[in-house]
């Protein structure tokens, strides 16, 4: 038996505690969820020994290194890092309602590697990865990751149980409208050419960073307003896996990759950057269908989670202890790289796109621990720059290897 192997009876063990861990919540039975742990620690003690055969697999095949170089190895160490952490966060609160949004995470992390045909292959490094930082960094960086990711899970439950309630039909029918206008716009401009392309990502941009100020600033007193920014949190979240899962299937059926291409190249061919025009609007279709789905049913989801998650001060003070720990963690990361950087290509920082999007992500979180240590912030605006922040997160982790180029490229699908 060999670590692939191992590491695909974690997927299995994730999969089963996924299911266990919501049906805890559908049916209050303690006795699911105690089974619901006992099988997350089994997955996790399965991934724990899978990495660690790993590394001694690359040392019996003459290569001796750590398993942390490439996207298969970083997806593996980051959903370990996450399941970890979370099993310390259930421990210590004592509730396992958390379990529901963590696992699938964890679940679908390593269903992806099988799915997307992600190479598990141990190679040698390129020259530029043949250093001793290369451990520090990316251990650093996915304990950051990992921290993270449990609080913007337990941020998203926080700001459902803090809404009382969803506000007037009409603010689905505004975010239903924004999205049409926005992707009729987007198709438009980006076939106008790569200028107004990058205009109109610009200008998204900007559209997103007013939302995101005017929720900080008045995220207390319109309720219904950051409704609309979970319900879209959600969408995103589930939307782009769900998109990415079909795009996966679909061409690992229908296309025979090329030598020198990568599945990278081919994503949302199926759905979003289809050139068929029926296929497109059907995923947009789709995308507002769950959009609907998830701010109609949402205060459904928060009747049934007021029963098992603990009180919001709790749940505020789980997020700040997470990015507390994270925040930190992200410093060292990006401080090893530098120095990694310098001794691979003689220069502390070059504004590649990895480096520019972790600085980004390191000023919301700063933004987060500033307003709460010299503004005394606390609560709904706290949850919503959390969530801003793991978003950044994803980018800069996955967004960055399959959407950009640059040094870090080396980290996409084989």
């Amino acid at each position: 038996m060999d670590s692939s192997q191992l590491f695909t009876f974690a997927t299995i063990a994730y999969l089963a505690a996924m299911v266990l861990y919501i049906s805890y919540l559908a049916f209050r039975n303690e006795g699911v969820g105690k089974a619901a742990s006992f099988i997350t620690y089994a997955g996790l003690g399965l991934q724990t020994i899978a990495l660690g055969m790993r590394w001694v697999e690359s040392y019996q095949m003459g290569i001796g290194r750590v398993p942390l170089s490439n996207l298969y190895e970083s997806l593996v160490f980051f959903t370990w890092s996450t399941v970890l952490i979370y099993v310390i966060v259930e421990w210590k609160y004592k509730t396992r309602a958390f379990g529901a949004f963590v696992m699938p995470v964890a679940f679908l992390a390593l269903a992806f590697i099988n799915f997307a045909g992600i190479s598990t292959e141990i190679s040698p490094l390129v020259p530029a990865l043949k250093s001793n930082w290369l451990f520090y960094h990316v251990l650093i960086s996915f304990l950051g990751y990992a921290a993270f990711a449990i609080a913007f899970a337990v941020s998203m439950v926080f700001l459902l149980i803090d809404m009382e309630d969803r506000g007037p039909v009409r603010d689905l029918g505004i975010g239903l409208g924004a999205l049409a206008v926005l992707a009729v716009t987007g198709y438009a401009m980006a076939a106008a050419g790569e200028r107004m392309k990058l205009v109109f990502w610009m200008g998204l941009g900007v559209l997103i960073l007013v939302w995101f100020l005017y929720l900080i600033m008045r995220g207390a007193k319109n309720k219904p307003q950051v409704y609309l920014f979970w319900s879209f949190c959600v969408t995103l979240a589930i939307g782009l896996m769900v998109a990415m899962g079909f795009d996966i299937v679909y061409l690992n059926l229908t296309h025979s990759i090329q030598p020198g291409e990568s599945m990278k190249q081919h994503l949302f061919e199926a759905s979003f950057l289809s050139k068929s025009l029926i296929n497109v609007v059907i995923t947009w279709g789709l995308i507002a269908g769950l959009f609907w789905f998830i701010w109609s049913k949402g205060m459904a989801l928060k009747k049934l989670l007021v029963q098992y998650v603990p009180g919001q001060d709790i749940l505020d003070d789980v997020t700040y202890r997470m990015i507390a720990i994270g925040w930190p963690l992200l410093t060292g990361g990006i401080l090893t790289g530098a120095v990694w950087a310098n001794s691979a290509w003689g220069t502390y920082w070059s504004w590649d796109p990895k480096e520019t999007w972790s600085l980004i992500t390191w000023f919301v979180y700063a933004i987060y621990l500033h307003a709460r240590y010299v503004r005394g912030w606390k609560g709904t605006q706290m949850a919503v720059i959390s969530a801003v922040g793991f978003l950044a997160v994803i980018f800069t982790y996955l967004g960055v290897n399959l959407v950009l180029s640059g040094l870090h490229s080396y980290g996409g699908m084989n």
